[in-house]
Parts: C-alpha cells; sequence; structure tokens
C-alpha cells in the first residue's frame, strides 16, 4: 500500500510534467495526453507501441517512487504508531500530499528544481517531528498500539474505598485501646 496514488500526482502535479520526469530517458518521450490516459486507464490507441511503452515504463518509475516514499515514511511513523494506518486516518492527514512530495523528488533523480527539494525537506522535517512526539497524526481511528502515541497509560479496578466506606470502616475499628 502507498500513501498515495499516481491518480494523486497527475492532480498535483500534472500530465506535462510527470511525463517529463518519470519518462526514462532512454525511451521516446511521452505526450502529456497519454500520460494522462496511462495513468487513468484510458483508451490509448491514438499512440504508437513505442510511445506507449515509454508511458508504461513511466508508470512503472511513478508507482516505484510511490512505493519508496511510503517506506521512507513508515521508517519515521513506525516509531509512534502502529502500521498499518487505516485508509480513514491516511486521507484525513497529510500523509498522501507527503508522500507524493518525495515521489516527486525521487522521480527527478538529480535534476531537481528548487522549489521541489524545499517541499521535500519540508516534508522530511515533519516527519521527523512526528517521529519525536513533536507533531501528531491525530488519528481518528486508534489500534492498542496507537492509544497514548508511546505515553504510559494506567488502568485500574474499580474503586474499593470512598469516603463514605472508610468513614464506615475507622467507625468500626478502635485504634490503641
Amino acid at each position: 500500500m502507498s500513501y498515495a496514488t499516481p491518480q494523486n500526482l497527475l492532480r498535483w502535479y500534472g500530465a506535462k510534467e510527470l511525463a517529463e520526469i518519470a519518462t526514462p530517458d532512454d525511451l521516446v518521450a511521452v505526450p502529456a495526453q497519454l500520460m494522462r490516459l496511462t495513468i487513468d486507464g484510458g483508451n490509448r490507441d491514438a499512440f504508437s507501441q513505442e510511445e506507449m511503452l515509454s508511458a508504461d515504463k513511466g508508470l512503472e518509475r511513478i508507482t516505484a517512487a510511490l512505493s519508496e516514499a511510503t517506506l521512507l515514511i513508515e521508517s519515521y511513523i513506525s516509531r509512534r504508531y502502529e502500521l498499518p494506518i487505516t485508509d480513514t486516518d491516511v486521507a484525513a492527514s497529510p500523509l498522501p500530499r507527503s508522500c507524493g512530495t518525495m515521489a516527486q523528488r525521487l522521480l527527478y533523480d538529480d535534476a531537481v528544481p528548487q522549489e521541489v527539494e524545499k517541499r521535500y525537506e519540508q516534508a522530511l522535517g515533519w516527519l521527523r517531528d512526528l517521529a519525536n512526539n513533536r507533531a501528531d497524526l491525530c488519528l481518528k481511528t486508534t489500534s492498542p498500539g496507537q492509544v497514548g502515541a508511546g505515553l504510559a497509560e494506567f488502568e485500574s479496578k474499580e474503586r474499593i474505598f470512598d469516603s463514605t466506606s472508610l468513614q464506615d470502616f475507622i467507625s468500626t475499628k478502635s485504634f490503641g485501646s
């Protein structure tokens, strides 16, 4: 499971950018429309076999980058949260966007634009804060490993003594006589 999908990346960064950064350099360039159709599972009959092969390889790179980003995220959050985190909690958290940011950075390889690198570093900083208990995912659902977010939790049985029962105990005992 990945915290973001190729469709998320398509919505956030656009088909043109994904076609440029995901297509391996040794393959034919992929038109943006073909990358969109490949990610969305649309009809690609208007394109050549060579273009479709390039788009398929690009989608494989996108999926691999999302998987790698997810593993990196989990290396941080597993210190505090029981994995896997529910789909509901993932959707309500910054995890998808952080995963997308990291995957985008991975797809750029070496020629990373400054704004992409900056967003990547911000996402890593947030993950460090999560791991070090300076930020929280604010999960809606919890599992036993998540209760208290790593803090001590105390349970006790029903109270045996209260002010009334203690008074009754003291009045029936004579001390020192």
